[in-house]
């Protein structure tokens, strides 16, 4: 595997400074070091005994050689030496020396001094110099392999640490990739079932509503059946303010007589699509309706409205209270009825009531209002 230097780690570069810092120092060291003494010349020793320096004289310098005897000038005068004969006493005997004192022993030679070691020369200072050098590279080889292996081993530790904190890694997202899985299935189950119980639960309330909204409205048709007689219907129209205007109506004025028929009567809406259409325009005047307040949640009577429309379906006149219950609440139902009417204002007819006109221009609708 080959080993990348990371040149961004200090310890390369500590390791590399300190080195050539080591190297420049010795070199100084070798280019200023002291130099030897200057080498001495060996004097020549001899050694002597007493009696040969007993016999030394002195010479001359201007001799040539070396003369066995001293130097002698001139003959030296011979005395005659007398028979010493007999004197008339005994001369008195030397002293003797005494019994303690030894002759001295004969001095020993004096060893000569070896020469002292000549001073090393240019080439050796030069060679022990290549040859620390060369120590010393050795030493800085060995550093930088030491520290090569040591960031291998380090960078294999590294590798080793990374793939194992990856794989770890991995095998912690597997798990919560699962895990997640499973909460996601089981969250998902859980909602389907409450949204199952849910709308079961809402179908049975619209069931129970509908139903109570029919038993409602059957009611109060039952009692609006009892209440109003046609005396009554007529009582009631009675005591209205008359229209302002008691012509016919239509969607433009128009003055001259249009030509009828010859029987005089015009087509007539069957029970059934008398029915229909006026629950068209009830489901119309309910997306316009808005109850009060005072109506939410009690029992209202349902008020019967005069409805007059033109053939496209807009209102010809303003609609009017026929009928409405005696109580507070009733009358603001009835009241908020004919709002509604005023702002729907234009009822889609569809076209196969078109025909029947005459007998649907004029409406009495019982308003039901809806359920809040």
């Amino acid at each position: 595997m080959k080993l990348k230097f990371n040149t961004s780690e200090p310890g390369l570069w500590v390791s590399g400074v300190t080195h050539a810092s080591l190297l420049a120092a010795a070199l100084i060291g070798l280019s200023v070091g002291t130099e030897f003494p200057p080498a001495e010349e060996g004097i020549p020793v001899e050694i002597i005994t007493d009696n040969q320096l007993s016999q030394i004289t002195k010479g001359e310098k201007t001799a040539k050689e070396v003369q066995p005897k001293p130097r002698a000038e001139r003959v030296a005068d011979k005395t005659e030496l007398k028979d010493p004969g007999e004197d008339k006493r005994d001369a008195p005997a030397p002293p003797k020396r005494p019994a303690e004192m030894k002759v001295a022993e004969k001095e020993e030679p004096v060893a000569a001094q070896p020469p002292p070691p000549a001073p090393p020369t240019r080439s050796q200072e030069e060679k022990a110099a290549q040859a620390k050098a060369e120590e010393e590279k050795k030493l800085q080889e060995k550093a930088e392999a030491e520290a090569i292996e040591k960031a291998k081993a380090a960078e294999q530790a590294k590798i080793e640490a990374e793939a194992k904190a990856k794989a770890e890694a991995e095998a912690k997202a597997k798990a919560d990739a699962e895990a997640k899985k499973i909460a996601e299935a089981k969250a998902k189950a859980k909602a389907e079932a409450e949204a199952k119980a849910k709308a079961e639960a809402e179908k049975k309330l619209a069931e129970a509503k509908a139903k109570e909204e029919a038993e409602a409205k059957a009611r109060k048709e039952a009692q609006l059946a009892k209440k109003l007689d046609m005396g009554d219907l007529k009582q009631f129209l009675d005591s209205k303010e008359k229209n302002q205007s008691t012509g016919a109506t239509g969607p433009e004025v128009q003055k001259t007589a249009a030509l009828g028929t010859a029987t005089g009567s015009s087509a007539k809406l069957s029970p059934s699509l008398r029915d229909a259409l006026i629950g068209i325009l009830v489901s119309q005047i309910e997306r316009c309706y808005s109850a009060p307040i005072s109506a939410s949640g009690g029992q209202v009577t349902a008020p019967i409205l005069d409805i007059r429309l033109n053939q496209d379906g807009s209102l010809s006149t303003e609609p009017r209270i026929l009928q409405a219950g005696s109580s507070s609440t009733d009358r603001a139902v009835a009241d908020a009825a004919v709002r509604a009417i005023r702002k729907c204002r234009q009822f889609e007819i569809p076209a196969k009531f078109v025909p029947y006109y005459a007998d649907w221009k004029v409406l009495n609708v019982q308003f039901d209002p809806p359920l809040s």
